[in-house]
């Protein structure tokens, strides 16, 4: 085998000595039941082994760079992709420096949908770094967007208060909100 031979992402765990063969066999069982999971998913959502040892091994196995993403982003990821694209793709924009968005990706092999990606970040103007990020913390991210609450405030040309729509907002944000603008009832 010459050096630009990769090994498979089982054994080039093993070789690291951060999975073991065991390991390795209860990835590939798991699989076997979730084939929509990819290998490194799998140790990350089985919570395998360190998470920066995890991404050290897919970010040189697929050739891109890696990031630990916070639990807060640098960035709105929403100012960068619409929420249905993010959540689809599973490509979170996590940090921008001057006109290049760093975008994470849980399967960043995934050629069609990175340029796919790529194509509407350049549309906006910008241009794009991948990266792979831990498929757990993307999807936690993901999670968040599809379950953030909106809120429009609609001005009309009065000096009245703003009206308060609500668009899927969780009740406890939705009754503070009102009390700060809301209308007084004893008025």
């Amino acid at each position: 085998m010459n050096n630009e031979e990769k090994l498979p992402i089982g054994e080039e765990f093993i070789k690291r000595g951060i999975l073991t063969e065991k390991d390795v066999r209860i990835v590939l069982n798991y699989q076997e039941e979730h084939s929509e999971l990819k290998f490194g998913e799998i140790v990350d959502i089985l919570d395998m082994c360190d998470k920066e040892d995890l991404l050290d091994v897919l970010s040189s196995n697929l050739g891109v760079k890696s990031a630990i993403i916070d639990r807060k982003l640098s960035v709105n990821p929403l100012n960068y992709l619409t929420s249905d694209i993010i959540v689809t793709n599973r490509a979170l924009p996590f940090d921008k420096k001057e006109n290049v968005v760093f975008v994470a990706f849980t399967n960043p092999q995934d050629t069609d949908t990175v340029e796919y990606v790529r194509k509407l970040i350049e549309s906006e103007g910008y241009s794009m770094e991948v990266y792979i990020s831990l498929y757990t913390t993307i999807m936690a991210h993901i999670e968040k967007i599809k379950n953030s609450k909106t809120i429009r405030m609609v001005f009309s040309d009065t000096d009245s208060e703003p009206e308060i729509k609500e668009e899927n907002i969780s009740k406890n944000i939705l009754q503070d909100i009102k009390r700060k603008f809301g209308r007084n009832k004893e008025q």
